[in-house]
This record gives structure tokens, C-alpha cells and sequence, in this order.
């Protein structure tokens, strides 16, 4: 940091509500109805210390979906910034304490809410993030990647079960989901769990929000064998995969020359379409699970595009 951009970070954060938003906010994303019902104060008022906060460049905001969310920047110095101000306040700071149980009801209650619409929330995704089926073994399957995944983009992310797997292996992780009612969930679960490099967004599949080569690790979620059109959904995740990172797939896949039936891809046709997009299926890890062909499967990048 500058000498004007110290000053203005130390203004923006010389309030004690602004002190108690950062406290919030570098536990995870918030929006500004949570952090309002949190501090008990009125809608105008949160935005307005919110705005300052940006302003000293201690805060960013992102629209997700009809919701406005609020973070900690993503650059180092400005966290850096916040963890010492907060990490001079005791633990049990009694306000602080408070606020984080309040907003562990709030997120709760809004998660309820959200899941109590399961029936529709499964007609837009056809899964239940909620059985452990579906992620039995992925601790040990992620134990064999590399003991770095860096920036990590989940695409289908649901309702969070595989995101928190990845965040305790990642610098950050960015969770992408059609539904507002699971990333409403999954925010809950990545902040419950203590995990604050975790960001949740809007996007489809085929047309990722996100920047050319912008992620280390890339996961297409359980998502290939719930679309018809898999072909540009690999072709999105390849787009936004770094030149050396490392592209992960968790899924059904029929094994090559199997007669097992399965409602899933064929590796075949799975190798063939990852090539397409200039990748190489490298390896393939059994999931032991309820469902048969579940597995994660690893490519990495040919150069030959």
C-alpha cells in the first residue's frame, strides 16, 4: 500500500460498525440484507458504511443473481490489512462473538428456507447434493493430485459438498451454479466450515462469467451427464483452464468396452471431446459410492491447439 491508499483504508476502517462488516466479511461473502439483519440497522445505513469501506479499498461487491454480495478484495495487502485489524481484537471479542452467531442464524434460516423447495431445486438440477454417495472416496482421490491446486473453479457446485473438499487443498475456489437456491445453501456450508477462500457465482455451464485462463484447477461437478450438449460446457471450462492447470471431471463414466450400463458418458466419447478442446484424459479414479461409474477423472493440456 501507498501513503494516500494507507490513509484512506485507515478512515474507511476508523468506525466500529465498518470494524464489526470487516469482521463479517473476512469470514466469506455476505450480502447486504444478512449484514443488515446482523447489525440490527437499517438498509441505507450498511450500504452507506459498505460503500466506504469499497471506497478505502477494504470491500468489493458482485451481483449474484437479484442479489447484491460483499467481500474482502481479493488483492493480498488489503487482506493483509484487515487481518491485522481484526487479529488485534480478542477472539471472544464480545460484538464480534455475537455477530457471528447472529449471522450463523440468519444463514441458516435463509438455507432452510432455500432447501424447504427441494422438489423444484432438484428439477433444475437432478441430483441430491446431499447424499455422500456421490463424493464417497473423493478425499482420498484428491489426496493423489497435486498437494497445490491453486485458484480452483467448481462448476456445478451445488450445494457445496465437493467445494469445501477443495477448498482445504486451494488458495481460493470459485463455485459456479445455475440454481440460487443451492449457492444460498453452499454459502451456508463454506462458512460453517471455517472457509473464507471460498466465492459462489451465477453461471451456466455453457457460458461461463469468468476470464480466459484464469484458473489453476478447473472441476466440471457432476454436470456433463446432465447435459445434452457436453461438447461446449468442456469447451468453457478448457477456455477459462490455464495453460498448464489441470482439468478434473466427477461423474458417471462408463469404462471403455464395459456392458455395464450406465446414464453417464463413454470414456471414449469423453477422451475424444477433451481432445477437441486440445486435453488429454491422463487418469481415472474409482469413487466408491452408491451409484455405479462414479469416478474423477484427471486431463491435462496437449499444446497441440
Amino acid at each position: 500500500m501507498d501513503l494516500e491508499y494507507s490513509v484512506n483504508s485507515l478512515k474507511a476502517a476508523s468506525d466500529p460498525t465498518r470494524l464489526r462488516l470487516l469482521a463479517l466479511l473476512a469470514a466469506g461473502e455476505s450480502m447486504v440484507g444478512e449484514l443488515q439483519e446482523v447489525l440490527d440497522q437499517s438498509q441505507p445505513r450498511v450500504s452507506r458504511h459498505l460503500r466506504i469501506l469499497a471506497e478505502g479499498g477494504l470491500a468489493d461487491s458482485f451481483r449474484d443473481g437479484q442479489n447484491v454480495y460483499y467481500c474482502l478484495p481479493a488483492d493480498p495487502s488489503a487482506r493483509a490489512f484487515v487481518s491485522v485489524l481484526i487479529g488485534r481484537m480478542p477472539v471472544d471479542e464480545p460484538v464480534l462473538a455475537a455477530d457471528r452467531d447472529r449471522m450463523v442464524d440468519v444463514r441458516r434460516k435463509r438455507a432452510r428456507s432455500a432447501w424447504s423447495g427441494k422438489d423444484a431445486l432438484l428439477a433444475t438440477a437432478p441430483r441430491d447434493p446431499a447424499d455422500g454417495g456421490r463424493v464417497d472416496g473423493l478425499t482420498d482421490a484428491l489426496a493423489e493430485l497435486p498437494d497445490q491446486l491453486g485458484d480452483v473453479l467448481d462448476v456445478g457446485s451445488g450445494t457445496g459438498t465437493v467445494l469445501c473438499q477443495l477448498a482445504r487443498r486451494a488458495d481460493r475456489v470459485t463455485g459456479v451454479d445455475i440454481s440460487p437456491a443451492m449457492r444460498v445453501v453452499a454459502r451456508t456450508r463454506v462458512r460453517e466450515a471455517g472457509f473464507s477462500n471460498c466465492t459462489l457465482r451465477q453461471g451456466d455451464m455453457h457460458e461461463l462469467p469468468l476470464e480466459d485462463s484464469s484458473f489453476d484447477t478447473v472441476l466440471l461437478d457432476q454436470v456433463l451427464s446432465l447435459t445434452d450438449r457436453p461438447r461446449p460446457a468442456i469447451r468453457e471450462a478448457a477456455r477459462v483452464l490455464k495453460p498448464d492447470g489441470l482439468m478434473l471431471i466427477l461423474d458417471r463414466v462408463g469404462m471403455p468396452g464395459s456392458t455395464q450400463p450406465i446414464e453417464g458418458l463413454a470414456e471414449n466419447q469423453l477422451a475424444v471431446m477433451l481432445a477437441e478442446s486440445g486435453l488429454r484424459l491422463q487418469k481415472r479414479r474409482e469413487l466408491p459410492g452408491r451409484l455405479p461409474g462414479f469416478a474423477l477423472l484427471s486431463a491435462v493440456t496437449t499444446n497441440e491447439l
